[in-house]
C-alpha cells in the first residue's frame, strides 16, 4: 500500500472512534439517568477507552506522517 492509501485509512479510522466515543458517551449518559449512579458507574469506563483508542491512532497517523 502506498502511504496515501495508509493514511486514508487511519483518518477512516479515527472518525470511526470519534463516532464510538460518542455513543459510548450518550450510552453511559443514558444507562446512568435511566439506573442511577450506583448502578451504573462502571460505564464511565468505556468512553475514556474509546478515547484511548482515538489518542492512539491519532498519535501513530501523525508519526507516521512526519516519515
Amino acid at each position: 500500500m502506498d502511504q496515501e492509501t495508509i493514511s486514508r485509512i487511519n483518518k477512516t479510522a479515527e472518525k470511526f472512534w470519534l463516532v464510538i466515543i460518542i455513543i459510548c458517551t450518550i450510552a453511559t449518559i443514558w444507562f446512568i439517568v435511566e439506573d442511577g449512579w450506583q448502578e451504573r458507574k462502571q460505564m464511565v469506563v468505556l468512553p475514556f477507552i474509546a478515547i484511548a483508542w482515538y489518542g492512539f491512532r491519532r498519535y501513530f497517523r501523525k508519526k507516521m506522517e512526519r516519515q
